[in-house]
């Protein structure tokens, strides 16, 4: 019983990636090829703030900037350095990691919204730097001319070849943080969410964990912000602002923290939204408050886990009826 039930797990995945594989074919539109590329991005920097935010517990309102770090990383290694694409891949979420590691050692002490209030501001001091430092950063100007990635002497110049790489990464990343969720770690990490004083009693070092699950997801910001900066071909630091925080906070919310597909779902949900509101761009922090709202309300496990149940409960109607229709009067 158990290896049927692996074999077709098994099955399933193997079929939703060839299906996912199949989404350029079908697009066939580099606008919706483009914004699918994006939207696997933000799913690995949501992911990341899932394993903080959902498992570990702790807030953070600024992983835009870990984000931006891991851009602005990948461009200067790329276009004044000479680096490849692929060095400068890891070496992104490797400073982002680091940094998050530097920050991580004092706020990490904070606690729900002293924590949360501390992560805005390391986002709005990474902004500022890359605002302020032309040398460096080009200032507002931006970094321009970041060369597509190459593969055995082939550029990935087009969004149709682009889809291909990020989702391998994503694939990659989804596949790591599901080994992490599902070992020994991953339920530490779930201990210091649930209770950090029954956590320690049972010998978890907390304030080690919690810089850990910091750094992890600090990670996937970088890595996820080096593709950026290669599929956009240019970065400007008013693409990594507080509303860009909020923005993959909401999404992992409406998702559904401490769930494994909950911020593919939240980005899917709150990309879909914000493509239908486009036109309203001044009050996209509003849109996704009110959506936030509405699925805080109605499914407070965020999607993820509240549709799941929902669809218990009424299997579980269904069959009460079946029996009392059954029953002979």
């Amino acid at each position: 019983m158990a290896a049927s039930r692996l074999a077709s797990k098994e099955v399933r995945q193997v079929l939703g990636i060839g299906a996912v594989c199949l989404v350029p074919v079908v697009l066939r539109n580099n606008y919706y090829i483009h914004l699918a590329n994006a939207a696997m991005i933000t799913m690995i920097v949501a992911t990341g703030l899932n394993l903080l935010t959902g498992y570990c517990g702790q807030i953070s309102i600024g992983h835009a900037a870990f984000w931006a770090v891991g851009a602005y990383t990948s461009a200067l290694l790329t276009t004044r350095l000479g680096w490849s694409f692929w060095a400068a891949l890891p070496a992104s979420g490797l400073v982002a990691a680091v940094l998050g590691y530097v920050i991580g050692r004092p706020t990490l002490r904070l606690k729900g919204a002293y924590l949360a209030i501390a992560s805005i501001g390391v986002g709005e001091i990474v902004q500022l730097v890359l605002l302020n430092w032309t040398k460096g950063t080009g200032g507002a100007l931006g970094i321009k001319g970041i060369p597509f990635p190459r593969l055995l002497g082939f550029e990935l110049a087009t969004e149709f070849q682009l889809f291909y790489l990020i989702f391998a990464v994503f694939l990659t990343i989804f596949g790591v943080t599901d080994g992490i969720v599902r070992s020994p770690l991953g339920r530490a990490f779930l201990a210091i969410r649930q209770n950090e004083v029954a956590a320690q009693f049972m010998g978890v070092d907390i304030a080690r964990l919690k810089v850990l699950a910091f750094v992890i997801s600090t990670a996937y910001a970088g890595v996820a912000g080096s593709l950026f900066a290669h599929l956009q071909g240019y970065i400007s630091p008013y693409g990594f602002g507080f509303k860009e925080s909020v923005g993959i906070l909401c999404m992992a919310l409406a998702g559904g923290m401490g769930y494994r597909w909950g911020p593919v779902i939240g980005v899917l949900l709150l990309t879909i939204a914000r493509e239908s509101f486009r036109y309203f761009q001044d009050y996209q922090l509003v849109v996704y408050g009110l959506l936030l709202i509405v699925v805080i309300v109605f499914m407070p496990k965020g999607v993820a886990g509240s549709v799941p149940e929902l669809v218990d409960k009424w299997r579980g109607r269904l069959r009460r009826r079946g029996q009392r229709r059954g029953q002979p009067t």
